[in-house]
């Protein structure tokens, strides 16, 4: 089956982890990712361990099937080839601090000069307009400003101080808001013959987050809600999460309680608010004497949500994993290892990783020959100009005939 992106070109100046979250779905979704880096170790993701035969295990993760073009943007040479590499594509997509791209010429006002119908998308923490569009930002601070951190938080404690979250959060989620924009000013193009620019931010992607708290706060009710508490097992933790009247009833049938289940003073929002500790003392006595697994089955049996709290690498063999499809391997010498699909199927569509993950500049001379008509004497011509960097020889094997 074929890509639904297959034919559109990407020119891809991003590195960590917002920017290349977004152009790996795009990459998945078969667009063709030319990854522009710095001669002097490229992507920093790519430095970051664990490794497996020299490949960066949480590089490929976010950069599997793109390739990988070296080019120094300080010099003339370099920036020139940029600029003729943007003049071919589709979609750019950034992710630098607001303000370095238009420094280096490459920003979205000049790209649409030269290709009008580029869809150029800026990924940054604040925005590229408003007060705090220049600053600095990474996932902590989209977390910190957002209200996501302190709000969790004080979900359980009015008085706990913020959340030490260490996942990226931001960065992968305003990733996916950038490939799902994208997606939508590709449909304006189509229908209106030109280009845009997308302008996503981290920080309004995580108050996306907290978006019923905004509304709460606003309406003069408490920002807290009722949680959804883990309970202990046998062997681990479940979540019973009782989120209507209707999931209760059906919890109770379960633990015996079908009083309860019949009184509508327990059996409605406020009742299960009124007697929360009693309720949760209940299926707490029930879990602590059977297995997580037995827990799990028996609820989602009776119909009542359920789950199991699992780690990573108890995930990786899961049975529903792997009949979806959730991985993709990428062989390598010592076997090979694992990274994420795309969180959706498109049917009639293949929408996977694409198994390979480029070392830094290898794909140079053969996206400079197919894209740009660049021959033996114009590459030669381009390293003497230090186009691909001061101090750099490309190896790569012969551009193909």
């Amino acid at each position: 089956m074929q890509r639904p992106l297959e034919g559109i070109v990407v020119i891809d100046f991003t590195a960590m982890v917002a920017g290349a979250s977004c152009t790996r779905l795009l990459a998945d979704c078969g667009a063709e990712v030319i990854k522009v880096e710095a001669s002097d170790g490229g992507d920093l993701m790519r430095h970051v361990p664990p490794y497996q035969d020299g490949v960066g295990l949480i590089y490929a993760l976010y950069n599997a099937g793109k390739k990988s073009v070296v080019l120094d943007l300080k010099s003339p040479a370099g920036l020139a080839l940029a600029r003729r590499l943007i003049e071919q594509g589709d979609i750019v997509v950034e992710n630098f601090r607001p303000g370095v791209m238009a420094r280096l010429g490459l920003d979205y006002e000049t790209a649409a000069k030269i290709n009008p119908r580029v869809v150029y998308c800026s990924i940054s923490g604040f925005g590229q307009s408003g007060p705090l569009s220049d600053r600095a930002a990474y996932a902590p601070v989209a977390h910190a400003f957002s209200g996501v951190d302190m709000i969790l938080s004080r979900q359980v404690d009015p008085d706990a101080p913020p959340l030490d979250n260490r996942l990226m959060i931001a960065d992968v989620q305003a990733g996916h808001h950038a490939f799902a924009a994208i997606q939508t000013a590709l449909v304006h193009r189509l229908r209106h013959g030109v280009g845009s620019h997308v302008d996503v931010t981290m920080a309004e992607g995580m108050m996306g987050l907290v978006g019923m708290q905004f509304q709460q706060t606003q309406g003069g009710l408490d920002y807290r809600t009722a949680g959804f508490p883990w309970f202990r097992t046998r062997d681990g933790y479940v979540n019973i999460p009782l989120v209507s009247p209707n999931t209760f009833r059906l919890a109770c049938k379960v633990i015996g309680r079908d009083a309860w289940a019949a009184d509508p003073d327990y059996a409605s929002f406020t009742g299960m608010a009124v007697h929360r500790e009693e309720i949760r003392a209940a299926i707490a006595a029930w879990t602590a004497t059977r297995s997580s697994e037995d827990c799990d089955a028996i609820m989602n049996a009776a119909g009542a949500p359920c789950a199991i709290y699992y780690m990573p690498d108890q995930l990786l063999e899961h049975p529903h994993v792997v009949a979806r499809g959730s991985f993709a391997t990428i062989e390598t010498a010592s076997g090979g290892f694992k990274v994420l699909n795309p969180p959706f199927k498109i049917s009639g569509t293949t929408c996977e990783a694409v198994p390979f993950v480029s070392e830094l500049g290898a794909d140079t001379r053969q996206v400079l020959a197919d894209r740009l008509g660049c021959g033996e004497a114009e590459f030669a011509e381009l390293c003497g100009e230090k186009a691909f960097g001061p101090d750099r020889v490309i190896v790569t094997p012969e551009i193909a005939s």
